[in-house]
């Protein structure tokens, strides 16, 4: 059994903000091979990486205004089990066949209804309520279909906290470039939600028409934007890592004709220093 440890993408630095949703970088993570002494599944050393980041994104999906955040991390990791402070806790797994998949129990800090310096939000929203946090459980599946493409799905689904629906998400990753310091990537998604995933973040229902400056919307559920993404990571050495990405993402009717979203394109990118003891 081969374990890889993967560095966490603009999709899952953005969800620590909850705007893994709003400006998702595909979910191919850059990898780094794990030297494997033991055929446990709890292996035979725990690794602990730090790490730190700046991210630009939109205050909310489908938001004109950005906002810049530093963004520390810490990860640690034993045999399949990761715990991280982008993903989550949980454990993966990939075979020697391409095949990934892991699974985490996350937290999705939801959505305020007033600017905030560390979440999705925005004063525009006044009126509409904060979505509040929710526990998720995530499952990510990705098979390689060559050597430099995969296709991979992602399924976010609410296990706790406020009703704020299920999102998936489709996509294929293809490796631009690899060398023994540097990975390119390249990534191209659908994003999906449920009828209430959708409206959670896309409608507007009566309480919120009267409450707030915004005509009253309903939309279902289906598919809500299309994105592509670009990352690079460099490794300085075994235990210095530089990663960054960038997104464009552009929404589909179900969410575009919202009031609530001011352009049909959202753009997102970040920068992170790791350190892997």
């Amino acid at each position: 059994m081969t374990t890889r440890r993967f560095k966490a993408p603009l999709r899952a630095v953005l969800s620590v903000m909850g705007l893994a949703c709003a400006c998702v970088s595909h979910a191919s993570q850059t990898e780094e091979t794990v030297p494997e002494a033991s055929r446990s599944l709890w292996g035979d050393k725990t690794t602990v990486a730090v790490g730190l980041g700046t991210v630009v994104s939109p205050r909310y999906m489908g938001s004109q205004q950005t906002h810049a955040l530093l963004l520390p991390t810490l990860s640690l990791s034993r045999g399949i089990f990761f715990a991280d402070s982008t993903r989550g806790i949980g454990a993966e797994y990939m075979n020697d066949s391409g095949f990934y998949v892991s699974s985490a129990l996350a937290y999705d800090p939801g959505r305020k209804d007033h600017d905030s310096s560390w979440r999705a939000g925005s004063d525009r929203l006044r009126g509409m309520g904060d979505v509040t946090g929710a526990t998720t459980a995530d499952l990510l599946l990705s098979q390689a279909i060559t050597s430099w493409l995969a296709v991979s799905g992602e399924a976010e689904f609410r296990v706790a906290g406020y009703h704020r629906g299920n999102r998936y998400r489709f996509g294929l990753e293809s490796t631009l470039f690899s060398s023994s310091t540097d990975t390119v990537t390249l990534g191209v998604n659908a994003h999906m939600g449920d009828g209430r995933y959708n409206r959670t973040y896309f409608g507007v229902s009566e309480q919120q028409e009267r409450r707030s400056s915004f005509e009253r919307f309903d939309t279902k559920s289906g598919i809500y934007a299309y994105s592509t993404s670009l990352d690079w990571q460099h490794s300085f050495n075994s235990h210095w890592t530089l990663l960054m990405g960038a997104n464009l993402m552009a929404f589909s009717d179900r969410a575009r004709h919202s009031p609530i979203v001011e352009s049909g394109t959202g753009a997102a990118g970040f920068a992170m220093l790791d350190y892997t003891f």
